[in-house]
């Protein structure tokens, strides 16, 4: 991943500075595990062989014009275990893990960098 700052991740985060570091964070940790695509459209993408993340914005309103960052990471097994909110089993060899950040302090957790590497083992497959 080009360290350059993407103008449509840019856009996407317009307005957004808290909600924009966070989402850093989470990029780095994804980076951290190897090269990655990624595209932006109303939620970001990431992709090796196949996607495996994705992140967007929940609940941008008035009262919350950061909205709330949420994380979509895909895996071959259930990983139900804190930071994550809930697991969907959408195949036989597949579960998606929704995991919501409302911190920096929760986006560098350990446990959601595990999470982030197990998905990105699932995507390179």
């Amino acid at each position: 991943m080009s360290d350059s700052v993407d103008p449509a991740v840019e856009a996407y985060f317009s307005g957004k500075p808290h909600s924009r570091e966070i989402f850093g964070v989470l990029r780095e940790l994804i980076a951290s595990n190897g090269p990655v695509e990624v595209s932006v459209a109303s939620q970001i993408v990431f992709a090796v062989a196949r996607k495996f993340a994705w992140v967007w914005l929940y609940n941008v309103t008035g009262k919350n014009p950061e909205g709330t960052v949420q994380i979509m990471l895909a895996l071959d097994r259930e990983m139900a275990h804190a930071p994550v909110y809930r697991v969907t089993q959408v195949g036989r060899a597949r579960w998606n893990h929704l995991v919501v950040v409302h911190s920096l302090d929760e986006a560098r957790d350990p446990r959601l960098a595990e999470l982030i590497a197990a998905a990105y083992r699932f995507g390179a497959k």
